[in-house]
Order: structure tokens, then C-alpha cells, then sequence
């Protein structure tokens, strides 16, 4: 097998000698196996032929575009799992907190509910490897895996001396990608989309054939932040708004040769409903084909901040020892032909260049028809939150734990996320563990910050204690892109009443 995968990598190779000249070429293969020889002979630290061909793999990939990659089997099947709709976990969603991966929501009825995992606490190791400075993605290939499994992780919990020890039987566990949905008031429905997976389609339609029931008559979908998923998912869920056979996306090659044009298929679904979509710079790839095909269709208004500009179509090759490339083949064109992708020769200006104020001017992505910038946190309140402190507080807050939950808690829990108050004495409270976990500010900062605190305070206790929905209505209230799109309700149903009687 391993002998294989070596000949797979040098008749890749030999292949690509074609492309370059032949002298060129051989030089290059000489080198190469010139570095195997030295590192299987000389290394101090004996090689894995099986790392050498991941290395040699990921450093050509590394060198195409920003997108095309080496997938290892850990993040393949990531990828596979995450695409499919379902993977064998825990059941918890997580984050990165001060270096630490701490539980953000507990699923019910999933393995870590029943062990007694609870929001705000911080898996510092998983089956004896330590997961302090882990990025989320990363301990999601630790946490994940056969069904049936298990894994041993420490916990370190707020108010306990030393951490606790679980043992959680992995299972299967439902990926939904639509993380919000409810009516917002009266016939206002609202939909998040997390992102674009195989079973995105039969959610969404789930969703508004609730909302109809309800008598919904307008639409707002949430893109914001979805990085996109499979383009399977973003061509059925555009066909369910677009009339037949109305171009969604097409797909050119190599010197803008067309492979591939994707039509609406099926009329009689939800091509009537006034709809408005939010977009902002994190939307990207299945976002902007949906995004794009909406806009250039007169079907939807398009509402926030100019989209990331990621329209490359990746193809998964196989590769031994169950591991693969993601590898750009084409790129992706919405129906008036505008190209989605944004040039890549700059890979710094690509990846953060979305941070610049010139970046409206900048060629690719989706530019909404209503721009909207959204509103950025005060200094200090960003800083509170970037060191996880609004959660951590809330989380303890709701579990009885701070001098300020007796007085309060009581009242809260007979509210609703809307009437919901941070009191004088809930907000000192707050302030005394930021400065227990080091944070200082001025008079001066705190003034200017005040109204952002309270916000964040309201918007984690929601979530805490009513769930994410909750949090995501508290949130709502204030989200200039999403009153932009309320108030622009008339012309969306102009826009809609158009693109039928077309």
C-alpha cells in the first residue's frame, strides 16, 4: 500500500511533466526524490512514508490557490460528515475561550446532556492529550468519531478546585444548518442558515412550510457568516424560489470554457413569497451562488455588506490511505455572468482585505442592493467579549453562582427575552469578575461602552436561559441589517410581484 501511494505521488508528477518542459520537470522530480533520499537516510527523527507523501501532497496543493488543499482522514471525514448531515459526537456546540475550548450549547437527549456537560465549561484535555490553544475545528477531530466510541475528557468548571473527569459514549448526532427559525412578529418569517449541507434543502423547506401555516408573508434568510457547503444544496434551495428554467449558477474551466449551466427545475414552491437575504464579508461560495442567482433574477432583495468573493469549484480526489485533495477546477459565474471569485494573487489582501475600506471597489463577491454597515462593539465592551467574559458571567449568573443571582433570578425567570432587564446590581456584579480576571478601564471607557455591555449582557442571559432562538430575537431588536430589511419590506414584494408576472 505504501509502496502505492508513493507511485501515485510520482505519476502525478510524471503527468505534470507534460505541463512544464521536459528539462525543467525532470530537474524538479530529481530534487524531490533527492529530499526523500536525504531525509530517509540522514533525518535524526526516523520518517513515516505515510507523513512524507501527506507533506509532499499538502506542500503542492499549498501552492495553487487558497482554496485547493490536502485533506488528511481525520478532516476528510470531517468534511464528509459535516456535508452529510449528521456525525458521531457528543453533541455540543464549542469555542475558543482564552486558549480553552469551552461548551457553548448542550444538546438534548444527546450523550453529553445525559453525562452532564453544562454550558460554560472548558475541555482542557481528551483522551490524555491536552486541548489548551486548540481552535474549535481542531478539537472537533479529537471529540468526533465512531459511533459508539468513547472518549475520556477533563473539565474544568467554574466554582470546582480540580477538573472533572468524563467518560461519554460518542453517537450519532443531527447537523442542522438552519440554526434559527421562527416569526419574527406577525407574518415576518426568519431563517438562519448556517451552512449549505445535503440535507439544508428538506430543513428550509420544513421551515417555511411551517411559516405559511402561520400565515408568513414575508421572508428574511440570514446568510450572514455562512461559508457555504455543497453546491447540490445551494442549487435546490435557489430553485426553490426561482421560477423554471431560470439560471441559478453556471460553472466555466480553463479558458472560460463552459461545463456546466444549473437551471430551475420545478415551479409551484415558493417562487410567490417577498423575500430579502442578508449577506456580509463572511458569506461565502454556496451563499453567493444562491445570493447571486436571487439578485440577478429580480427575485430578492439583498441586504448588508459586500459577500467574501470565494467562487471556485472544488473537486475531492481520492488519494490513498483514505485521505484526498480539494482541488480547483472552475469557477463559478452567477446568471448575468458575473464572475463570483475574487482574484487570488495576493494572499494576505484575500484573506483580510475584507477588513479594508476600499474593499466595496475590490472585483468578486456579491454587492447587496442595500448597503448596510454593520455596527462594531465599543473598545472596551470588545474586549469583555473577546476574553469570553459576558458568557462565562451569564453562565454562571444563571446557574445561581454569583452574589447577584438570588435578588435577580427569580424576577428573570419570569420574563421573556424581550422584557428582559440587566439591573444596577447585575451590571456591578459583572464588572467585579472582570476585574477579578484582570480587565481594567477607564471612566471614560465605560461611559462610551455602557450601552454595548448592557446589550451583550441581555443578549448571553437570553441564550443561556431560553436557548438560542431567544438570544437570536433579543439580538435582532438592534441588528441594523435586519431593520434594513424590515423596513424594506415593500420593495421586496414589488420585487416579487415583477419577477412572476414575467
Amino acid at each position: 500500500m505504501r509502496k502505492a501511494a508513493i507511485f501515485t505521488l510520482i505519476l502525478s508528477l510524471l503527468v505534470g511533466g507534460i505541463l512544464l518542459g521536459e528539462d525543467v520537470f525532470k530537474a524538479q522530480l530529481s530534487r524531490l526524490l533527492k529530499a526523500y533520499a536525504y531525509i530517509k537516510t540522514f533525518s535524526y527523527e526516523k520518517p513515516k512514508k505515510k507523513e512524507l507523501l501527506f507533506a509532499a501532497v499538502e506542500g503542492m496543493t499549498r501552492g495553487l490557490d487558497p482554496h485547493s488543499r490536502f485533506l488528511d482522514p481525520l478532516t476528510l471525514r470531517t468534511l464528509r460528515e459535516d456535508q452529510g448531515g449528521k456525525f458521531y459526537g457528543l453533541g455540543i456546540s464549542i469555542t475558543s475561550i482564552n486558549g480553552k475550548i469551552t461548551v457553548v450549547q448542550v444538546l438534548r437527549g444527546t450523550p453529553a446532556e445525559k453525562a452532564g456537560l453544562l454550558v460554560g465549561d472548558a475541555i482542557i484535555e481528551a483522551d490524555g492529550k491536552s486541548l489548551i490553544g486548540y481552535t474549535p475545528q481542531e478539537a472537533v477531530k479529537v471529540l468526533r468519531g465512531p459511533k459508539g466510541t468513547t472518549v475520556k475528557i477533563l473539565v474544568e468548571r467554574e466554582g470546582y478546585s480540580k477538573p472533572i473527569e468524563f467518560t461519554i459514549k460518542r453517537a450519532e448526532i443531527p447537523l442542522n444548518t438552519v440554526r434559527a427559525s421562527f416569526i419574527f412578529s406577525g407574518d415576518v418569517g426568519y431563517i438562519t442558515l448556517t451552512s449549505f449541507g445535503i440535507k439544508s434543502p428538506e430543513e428550509l423547506v420544513k421551515a417555511l412550510k411551517k411559516f405559511k401555516s402561520q400565515g408568513m408573508k414575508y421572508l428574511i434568510l440570514d446568510l450572514r457568516g455562512n461559508g457555504g457547503g455543497a453546491l447540490r444544496a445551494a442549487v435546490e434551495i435557489s430553485d426553490l424560489f426561482l421560477k423554471k428554467p431560470h439560471v441559478i449558477v453556471s460553472i466555466r474551466g480553463r479558458g472560460q470554457t463552459k461545463l456546466r449551466t444549473f437551471r430551475a427545475e420545478r415551479d409551484g414552491q415558493f417562487e410567490d413569497l417577498p423575500m430579502a437575504v442578508l449577506v456580509n464579508r463572511y458569506s461565502a461560495s454556496a451563499s453567493e451562488i444562491l445570493a447571486g442567482a436571487l439578485q440577478d433574477n429580480g427575485r430578492a432583495l439583498i441586504v448588508g455588506s459586500k459577500t467574501f468573493g470565494k467562487g471556485l469549484v472544488q473537486t475531492l480526489l481520492g488519494l490513498p490511505f483514505n485521505s484526498a485533495m480539494a482541488l480547483t477546477t472552475a469557477k463559478y459565474y452567477t446568471p448575468s455572468g458575473r464572475c463570483i471569485q475574487k482574484p487570488f494573487g495576493n494572499w494576505i489582501l484575500y484573506f483580510w482585505g475584507i477588513n479594508s475600506p476600499d474593499y466595496d471597489k475590490m472585483p468578486g463577491g456579491i454587492i447587496p442592493d442595500l448597503k448596510v454597515k454593520p455596527e462594531l462593539l465599543k473598545e472596551l465592551a470588545a474586549r469583555m467579549r473577546g476574553k469570553g467574559l459576558f458568557f462565562r458571567w451569564a453562565s454562571l449568573f444563571a446557574k445561581g453562582k454569583r452574589p447577584s443571582s438570588p435578588r435577580n433570578l427569580s424576577r428573570i425567570k419570569g420574563e421573556t427575552p424581550y422584557t428582559l432587564k440587566i439591573t444596577r446590581s447585575m451590571l456591578e456584579d459583572f464588572l467585579n469578575y472582570c476585574r477579578k480576571n484582570g480587565l481594567t478601564w477607564s471612566e471614560k471607557e465605560f461611559r462610551e461602552a455602557r450601552r454595548d455591555i448592557i446589550f451583550e449582557l441581555k443578549y448571553e442571559l437570553a441564550t443561556v436561559l431560553w436557548g438560542p432562538e431567544a438570544g437570536t430575537r433579543v439580538l435582532l431588536q438592534v441588528d441594523r441589517v435586519f431593520q434594513r430589511a424590515l423596513q424594506a419590506r415593500k420593495t421586496a414584494e414589488k420585487m416579487a410581484l415583477n419577477y412572476l408576472s414575467r
